[in-house]
């Protein structure tokens, strides 16, 4: 890591009428002169943003290897490489122990968390939940509750901090759909247990990266724990509420918490009480936050490259709303889909993808042995310079018609890859495109921070500074 500037934030620009937003820039360091005195400033730059850590090497290179502390890590940004270890060797991979050191204690048997037969059998019970025909029956009330919402959030000329806004509106969303807004009395508070849990416990503490024993006091997310507690309280105290009016025979909404409750078969337990608290915080940690970003980044690309906004604009003022069918918007909004496709790009939601070989893998002479660390950057694989033109910048065209079936499928993974690949992207999907038509047909934002936004990792990928905005009433809307 040697002769490089960590504190360096580019200005945004353009060049060539196309949009270069301020990010990190990958470091460059000399694998072959690493030493201890790197291990400790690595550990720094991934306690303070891990984004920051991302090398140029994983941007040119098919794989890059070293070792960390003593163990050896692997990059991968080759999609052949990718597919040939995370889809035909994923048997011979398990969690990485520092993302589950994270995780766990979060989630704890959430399908994101959960390994070997538990997560198979979490998988099989929770999939038909996801199926199209059930994520279709929920668009009614996502437009419903975003078109309640949207003038409550977003008030002409008000200035706001745009994730804040984001946030709570997608969790809106995400509570109608899964509680039926039975734990509404508790919204904000939850909002705020949730900001809490991921600024504490959303990164690595270093005694976790070090391998320290457990008993060890992690310190850095001492501060988050009550938080977490409060959010495991108020979904139990749901599911307790549902499960009485079930077993009395009331009438209950088919939402999430109705599904989970009456997940199981012959050949697969039910869910318990605290398997079905673990998926719902899980669902509503991952929901909410990855759609929610995902939009918060999208909108800011549109503020500064006004030719993709106002074609955006265009595509959805000529949609009929209230003809064509709700699940259906996203067929009728290609340009806005290929605008939010390219935001994830640049800003993948979870960034890192992290796992540890339990058997030696083989691929092209090369042998990735068992206990090997290795990881999928996101960041670093959408960004690469061999596998995309100008990698940097703002190009929804990339994604456009014809032009989308050019990508490898392995290439661009936003939503995970293989066995474990994100269960609710269907969902995830319907509700950005949702939200993006209803909002972007009301509303324009223009940023007003006093610097570019910079992302953060803390999970999710955030803006640092929460993303700024002036709404504008949209004259046309009016």
């Amino acid at each position: 890591m040697h002769k490089h500037d960590y504190n360096f934030r580019p200005k945004p620009a353009f060049e060539n009428g196309i949009f270069i937003p301020s990010a990190p820039q990958p470091v460059i360091a000399d694998i072959e002169k690493w030493n201890i005195f790197d291990d400790v400033k690595f550990l720094r730059i991934l306690m303070r943003n891990a984004i920051e850590s991302t090398g140029r090497l994983a941007r040119t290179q098919k794989f890059v290897r070293g070792k960390m502390f003593g163990q050896t890590h692997c990059t991968i940004s080759d999609p052949e490489l990718i597919k040939h270890i995370f889809v035909k060797n994923h048997n011979n991979l398990k969690m990485n122990r520092v993302r589950q050191s994270v995780l766990k204690p979060l989630i704890r048997t959430g399908l994101v968390a959960a390994e070997g037969e538990d997560w198979k059998r979490m998988r099989h019970l929770l999939t038909p939940m996801f199926t199209p025909r059930h994520i279709r029956t929920f668009s009614e009330g996502m437009r419903s509750t975003i078109d309640t919402q949207l003038p409550l959030i977003f008030q002409k000329g008000a200035e706001i901090k745009f994730t804040e806004a984001m946030l709570a509106l997608t969790y809106q969303v995400l509570s109608d759909a899964l509680f039926s807004s039975e734990i509404d009395s508790d919204k904000e508070d939850l909002l705020h247990a949730f900001d809490k849990v991921l600024m504490t416990m959303g990164k690595p503490d270093p005694l976790d990266v070090l391998n320290m024993p457990a008993f060890l006091p992690r310190v850095t997310t001492a501060s988050g724990r009550k938080a977490l507690k409060r959010v495991w309280k108020t979904v139990g105290k749901a599911i307790d509420q549902r499960h009485a009016k079930l077993q009395s025979g009331e009438d209950v909404p088919l939402d999430f918490l109705t599904l989970l409750l009456e997940a199981g078969d012959d050949e697969h337990a039910a869910l318990t009480k605290d398997e079905i608290q673990d998926q719902a915080v899980t669902f509503i940690g991952a929901g909410h936050e990855t759609t929610s970003h995902g939009l918060i980044w999208l909108t800011y690309l549109l503020s500064q490259d006004l030719k993709a906004r106002d074609r955006v604009e265009a595509e959805i003022d000529a949609l009929d709303m209230n003809g064509v069918p709700v699940d259906k918007w996203s067929e009728h909004l290609p340009w806005t889909v290929a605008c939010f496709e390219e935001a994830l790009r640049l800003y993948p939601s979870a960034p890192f993808v992290t796992r540890e070989f339990t058997s030696d893998v083989e691929w092209e002479g090369t042998t990735f042995e068992a206990g090997e660390a290795v990881m999928l950057n996101l960041w670093a694989l959408h960004r690469h310079y061999a596998l995309w033109d100008n990698p940097d910048g703002f190009i929804p065209d990339r994604f456009f018609g014809e032009k989308r079936k050019q990508i490898n499928p392995y290439q661009y993974l936003p939503f995970g890859i293989g066995p474990r690949v994100c269960i609710g992207q269907r969902f995830a999907r319907q509700e950005a495109m949702i939200v993006a038509a209803s909002l972007f047909k009301q509303c324009r934002f223009e940023y007003i921070g006093e610097a570019p936004p910079w992302p953060r990792m803390r999970i999710t990928l955030q803006a640092e500074n929460g993303m700024p905005m002036r709404v504008v009433r949209r004259e046309k809307s009016a």
